[in-house]
């Protein structure tokens, strides 16, 4: 009987120890083909816990493999999203639960590799543990750990059991505290050093191995494209922006800054320059591993608790800050202080040596971000240069001097003769030419090119760098603005000779001056517009933009009083319009033809030929005679007849000028002419004529006048009529003798005095 029981109690054993050794359905399936789309086993904790191992151990196989290459990374992703179905990313954003989710699942098998696992039989819905139907279990935690898997209640995981979201969220942590564990040496299969193969392989593919939601994910994802974009350009001795993959990792490299406080005309090349420095920095001091730093599990915490915004690199004053607003609201990025002031921690720093440890640094990346061509010509022809000329002096090698030094009054050249040629050419077709006065405005804005290729040349193909590129971008910019404004005031005229064009507008007449007055004043106003506009692209705020405004209007007030008292004198003209360009006034003494009415004064061509300029505020307030705008001319004169003419003849002098006068077409039908013996003088009698020319043209009045004229003439000839002469008187002295002139007048035998 003794035999049997001990017989019994062998085979017993024996069948414990086959249970205990015997592979789980999981592994088994893990060794045979698996099709790519089929999910793990999450029906209970057992087989979720061994469908996590098992994924985690097959991914180790892959990325072990010598054969495994990038090319073939596609093959990685039966196995990770395995990986996946095995935890509860449900409070993880959905557009992280690939890259977050991966790196808690590798540090979560870190973890179980290092303590001892319960054996299958131990584990709910192991072998020889089913789970209850009727009453399942809802929560399971691995014995004497954190670590817990449950059941889902609700959502599309519904009855499935997966690692808890705090499971997931403290991996990394687990991981840092067990990390100096040694692996476990029974039991399941261990992946020795899994997190940091998964690392080393991702980073040749940046794309996989990080993202921006935590400090972690973008500290990796700097340094890893950073290091990658080295490299590459060890390789082909230039930076090569055509090349799509070299301008996707620096756009990666770019991605982790926060550059909302650069001023947007620097912004292109000084974050740049942030992101060399502090790749500078961080290769010279010695970083926190992985599981260190806060990772997506860190970031987002169950309500109620602090969530992570802010993290430094020890040692360091570089921070990575939560981003609140804005279009990268979540993100983690390089804090904006940080980026400012990036140039300044590399210079308290670069006299340090290297890091030895990982991760790798790119040694030298700021010497050639500062003296490297940026074009493979240009590459060519310094190396065929003596060494001196790579040789620094005041920000920028001798190479770079000789070649920007000749640009900048090149330049300058250029856009003056565009300039110049565009006014002489336009002021010559103005008049003739409406389209040739348009096409005038090529030449300015040939011009504006000049800036604009000169700013690609230095940084492109000369690869001008530091405080020198901020210099040449800002003058470069602020004369592309200066060009612009002129642009806008020049186009404002063409503007107004556009619309004065139209038919029913008369190029000389007052609305023609006054749609030129508006046209340029809205030129005038656009141009502050560009400027204010520009002035906060150049990085000044706009408040001290408008207060400069403010007080450089009022200086300008001050000093151009005059102006500004013409240009109202202008506007009171342009709207009273007493008189039009063209017309013949007289003011101030001054008889002329208007030739132009400007912003200032108003120039007048006076009859006798000179071109006489009067202040517009004089003259709005000055008496204007307005010839041109006389409906009619009005004749005003006498005829003297002698003293001596019968009264008969008088009056047929008189008889005789109204009959002349009468039925005149040329005479305004609203006013009587009138003709009356209206004097008599010591020496004459005075004949009054008065008649009211229907036509306004001067002319054309003087021939008419003429024409009556000659027929009182005639008229006087033929009655024997007489024109009084101016009677004058001789006296004659007969002796020498100087004395008074006594005249005596006699009348009546009597003298008179």
């Amino acid at each position: 009987m003794s035999i049997v029981i001990q017989c019994t109690r062998a085979v017993a054993a024996f069948v414990l120890i086959g249970i205990a050794v015997m592979p789980s359905p999981a592994s088994s399936q893990t060794l045979a083909a698996r099709h790519p789309l089929q999910p793990s086993d999450t029906s209970s904790p057992a087989a979720t816990l061994n469908g996590l191992i098992d994924a985690c151990n097959e991914l180790y196989d892959l990325i072990s493999d010598p054969s495994f290459s990038v090319e073939r990374a596609n093959e990685l992703l039966p196995t990770t999203q395995r990986m996946l179905d095995c935890l509860d990313l449900s409070e993880l954003p959905a557009d992280l639960r690939s890259t977050a989710g991966i790196d808690s699942a590798l540090f979560l098998k870190e973890v179980l590799d290092r303590i001892e696992l319960p054996p299958e039989n131990e584990v709910p819905g192991g072998i020889g543990l089913e789970l209850d139907q009727d009453e399942p279990l809802l929560r399971w935690q691995i014995p004497h750990t954190r670590i817990a898997i449950a059941r889902m209640e609700l959502g599309p995981n519904r009855n499935a059991y997966l690692f808890t979201p705090g499971t997931v969220r403290r991996a990394a942590q687990d991981y840092r505290m067990v990390k100096e564990l040694p692996y476990r040496s029974g039991g399941r299969a261990v992946s020795k050093g899994l997190h940091d193969a998964y690392v080393t392989m991702t980073k040749q593919t940046p794309m996989r191995s990080g993202d921006t939601s935590s400090p972690r994910g973008t500290l990796n994802l700097f340094l890893n494209s950073c290091n990658e974009l080295h490299q590459a350009i060890r390789r082909e001795q230039h930076f090569d922006r055509s090349n799509p993959d070299l301008d996707r990792l620096g756009a990666k490299i770019i991605s982790c800054l926060d550059t909302s406080q650069l001023p947007d005309y620097a912004r292109d090349y000084f974050d740049a320059e942030a992101a060399v420095c502090l790749k500078e920095v961080l290769d010279r001091v010695p970083l926190p591993p992985a599981e260190a730093i806060p990772g997506i599990e860190s970031v987002d915490t169950p309500d109620g608790a602090d969530s992570l915004v802010r993290w430094q690199v020890p040692g360091t004053q570089i921070v990575l800050t939560k981003i609140d607003e804005g279009p990268r609201r979540g993100e983690f990025l390089f804090s904006a202080e940080t980026v400012d002031r990036a140039p300044e921690f590399f210079e308290k720093l670069a006299s340090l040596p290297y890091r030895r440890i990982p991760p790798a640094v790119s040694a030298g990346l700021y010497h050639w971000w500062l003296s490297s061509p940026g074009n493979p010509t240009v590459a060519a022809i310094v190396d065929t240069l003596p060494t001196w000329f790579q040789q620094r002096l005041l920000g920028m090698a001798i190479w770079q001097w000789v070649s920007v030094l000749p640009a900048i009054p090149l330049s300058l050249m250029l856009m003056f003769f565009a300039f110049r040629v565009a006014r002489t050419h336009g002021e010559r077709v103005r008049h003739r030419s409406l389209v040739g006065y348009w096409l005038s405005l090529t030449f300015p804005l040939l011009a504006l090119l000049v800036p604009v290729a000169f700013k690609y040349v230095a940084w492109e193909y000369l690869t001008v760098r530091g405080t020198a590129i901020y210099i040449v971008n800002f003058s470069a910019d602020v004369v592309f603005l200066l060009a612009v404004l002129v642009l806008i005031v020049r186009s404002s005229s063409r503007i107004a000779e556009t619309i004065i064009a139209l038919p029913h507008i008369a190029p000389q007449g007052l609305d023609a001056n006054l749609i030129r007055l508006i046209c340029r004043v809205l030129g005038i106003a656009a141009a502050v517009i560009v400027f204010l506009e520009g002035g906060r692209h150049l990085g000044f705020p706009i408040t001290t933009l408008i207060a400069s405004a403010g007080i450089g209007g009022l200086a300008i007030a001050l000093s151009a009083q005059g102006l500004i008292k013409g240009l109202f004198g202008t506007v009171s003209i342009l709207l009273d319009k007493p008189y039009c360009v063209g017309e013949r006034i007289v003011v101030k003494g001054h008889e002329g033809v208007v030739e132009e009415i400007g912003l200032r004064s108003t120039k007048i061509r006076t009859l006798s030929g000179p071109l006489i300029s009067i202040p517009n505020d004089q003259m709005s307030d000055a008496e204007i005679e307005n010839i041109a705008k006389r409906e009619f001319i009005r004749r005003s004169s006498e005829l003297h007849i002698p003293i001596d003419t019968s009264l008969n003849k008088v009056k047929l002098a008189i008889e005789c000028i109204r009959a002349l006068l009468e039925n005149h077409d040329e005479l305004d039908p609203r006013y009587a002419t009138r003709v009356y013996f209206s004097d008599i003088t010591p020496s004459a009698f005075a004949i009054r004529i008065v008649y009211w020319y229907a036509a306004a043209d001067y002319w054309e009045f003087m021939a008419f006048n003429e024409k009556i004229n000659l027929a009182i003439c005639d008229a006087f000839d033929k009655h024997g009529i007489q024109f009084s002469l101016p009677l004058r008187h001789t006296y004659w002295k007969t002796d020498d003798h100087q004395g008074p002139l006594e005249v005596v007048l006699e009348t009546s035998g009597e003298p008179v005095d």
